[in-house]
């Protein structure tokens, strides 16, 4: 709603301006336009965190007490989908840190014992 007022307002300045106005206005709604949007993702974050504060620790506690960065911008989806990957690496890695202790406790079957031989 905030850019639909800037982009109405430009219309209007840019038939009343001068031209080195004109450049100068340009600059200065570029400036407000950014801050418009950066307070709409900072919005958009705060209502994720105060929503979904359950999916927000959870996600924190999965990913070493920091979340990933641009995940509040993605909304409840998105925390979901985070948490799903974080929880299948992890449960990727466990399983292949328990295929690596099998294998490296296993003799190979070539191997023969040296004891009794001299």
């Amino acid at each position: 709603m905030s850019l639909a007022i800037l982009n109405n307002s430009n219309k209007h300045t840019a038939i009343n301006a001068n031209t080195d106005d004109t450049t100068l206005d340009a600059r200065r709604r570029q400036v407000i336009k950014k801050k418009v949007l950066a307070i709409g993702k900072m919005s958009r974050s705060y209502t994720v965190l105060t929503e979904h504060p359950e999916l927000v620790q959870r996600l924190k506690s999965l990913s070493n007490g920091k979340l990933p960065i641009g995940i509040l911008a993605t909304g409840e989806e998105g925390i979901q989908e985070a948490i799903r990957q974080k929880t299948m690496s992890i449960e990727l890695s466990k399983i292949k840190e328990e295929k690596d202790s099998v294998l490296s406790n296993q003799p190979t079957p070539n191997c023969t014992s040296t004891r009794g031989h001299v």
